[in-house]
């Protein structure tokens, strides 16, 4: 791929703060008396509501580029902390957007589905989605349930691509702008 720059440097370390407990215990306190959750977390993250946020993550990344850093940055819903290349901070002067930097991510499990969604995307850049598949692959290690909803937007979207240019890597419906709820279903019912 022109342009594309493979980065064997990099390498990813991930912990998880928190337990299916935590989740539970959201669960029971927006339930009637007397209601104890015990869903596993694989259905607790299918339902896509709040208690998902309970559970929280540390993602650190050793040697990203620079520029990849700043894509990871822009999901607001994630507090990154990225080594700082000032001149008085091990900086030369000289840094591009290639420049190998740290970042590291605290967030929750909704922040990170919503992450692969766009990042696992073949629209992405290779360089940030390669990224995107070492945070799956580390997530599958201590959270296997959560890595199996890590996927492409189209996929979680049933199949429908809201890119301009869809890739074509995987077999999808090109979103065209829907007016109301009525047509969204014709489109996602209608035979291919």
């Amino acid at each position: 791929m022109k342009g594309y720059r493979k980065n064997d440097l990099m390498k990813c370390e991930i912990k998880k703060h928190t337990t299916i407990e935590d989740a539970w215990d959201a669960i029971n306190s927006t339930m009637y008396s007397g209601f104890h959750a015990k869903a596993p977390l694989k259905q607790i993250y299918m339902w896509m509501h709040s208690p998902i946020r309970t559970q929280i993550f540390s993602i650190q990344l050793y040697d990203i580029y620079s520029f990849v850093s700043v894509h990871l940055s822009r999901h607001v819903t994630t507090v990154p902390f990225v080594q700082s290349k000032r001149i008085d901070r091990d900086g030369n002067g000289t840094e591009d957007r290639y420049t190998l930097v740290n970042h590291r991510i605290l967030c929750n499990a909704e922040a990170i589905m919503n992450m692969a969604n766009k990042r696992l995307c073949y629209k992405a850049s290779p360089e940030t989605r390669d990224v995107m598949i070492m945070i799956k692959n580390e997530i599958e290690r201590v959270d296997p349930d959560l890595s199996y909803y890590m996927v492409p937007q189209c996929v979680y979207r049933g199949g429908i691509c809201p890119e301009p240019r869809p890739c074509g890597n995987y077999k999808v419906r090109r979103f065209k702008g829907i007016e109301d709820e009525r047509n969204m279903r014709i489109i996602l019912d209608k035979p291919e």
